[in-house]
């Protein structure tokens, strides 16, 4: 059975088609989910980038994630994760939903407030690499004609993180791969890990908090997701406080000395697995 991976980036899922490959699995990668007709297990590897950059294309590949999922077809990281992805709005409803910690968060304002007497963070609501996020001043308006109210930027009470940090949770179907932290700095939001920067700290499983690794396998159940990460800042309590769930996320080099294995392989298992399971059960 085939193995159908959706993508907007192609040379970012290159090396897991490569990998999948040189185990026999025949792969198709395509950008459009009209080229997805074979049968086989759906991979869903679009990116929020997509959605900035062409939202009625993401409103489109949503809609036919759902129009599988309600064929019966499997469908990995499927509709709900999807725009889940690239909606900040729905990431903040979501946590919420879990009963997990996630700064207050509301629509913003074409040139005013929607928080008041504190800072904010202004995000627009799909991007990646930290793109688009300015910080507001106690009383300072969002910029008037940045955007529309029905955009879905987000006004997003503005934490300081106990430990100076940024914590990222990477996942692989219900199980937790590691964790990375990055220390926050000034004026910058680009926490991606795929550069083996110095300064990033990894942690196996075992290391991570219960009470970290129970609240992210509350997100992953609830937003169906089977790949990607999860990330969060801790407050004065060492509780952790959700900011960002990603669907597509990037592995860090360093990930390998930690796990013992190069996750990358171990996700390409994963979808061989998955895959498998499909045809024993006579499945699409």
């Amino acid at each position: 059975m085939s193995i159908l991976i959706l993508t907007d980036i192609p040379e970012w899922v290159r090396p897991l088609v490569d990998l999948l490959e040189s185990r026999g699995i025949k792969v198709q990668v395509a950008d459009d989910p009209e080229e997805i007709v074979a049968n086989g297990l759906i991979v869903n590897r679009v990116s929020s980038l997509l959605a900035e950059r062409d939202k009625a294309q993401a409103d489109r590949i949503t809609h036919s994630l759902r129009t599988w999922e309600a064929e019966g077809r499997s469908v990995i990281n499927g509709s709900l994760c999807f725009q889940t992805g690239y909606s900040k709005l729905d990431q903040a409803k979501l946590f919420t939903e879990c009963g997990v910690l996630t700064p207050l968060t509301y629509p913003a304002v074409p040139g005013g407030r929607a928080i008041h007497g504190q800072a904010v963070l202004l995000k627009p609501p799909a991007g990646g690499f930290g793109r688009g996020i300015r910080m507001l001043e106690d009383g300072e308006p969002a910029p008037d004609g940045l955007f529309s109210r029905d955009e879905g930027w987000i006004e997003q009470e503005l934490l300081t993180a106990a430990d100076g940090c940024v914590h990222r949770i990477e996942v692989l179907g219900s199980d937790i791969l590691y964790e990375a932290r990055s220390p926050i700095q000034a004026d910058q939001f680009n926490y991606c890990l795929a550069h083996p920067e110095s300064y990033v700290t990894l942690r196996a499983p075992g290391e991570i908090a219960p009470k970290v690794t129970e609240s992210v396998k509350k997100i992953l159940r609830a937003a169906r997701m089977e790949l990607g990460a999860v990330e969060y800042l801790l407050d004065e309590k060492d509780n952790p406080v959700f900011i960002d769930l990603n669907p597509v996320s990037s592995f860090h080099p360093g990930a390998t000395a930690i796990l013992g294995h190069d996750p990358l392989d171990a996700t390409a298992s994963y979808l061989i697995h998955r895959s498998e399971g499909l045809k024993k059960k006579g499945q699409r």
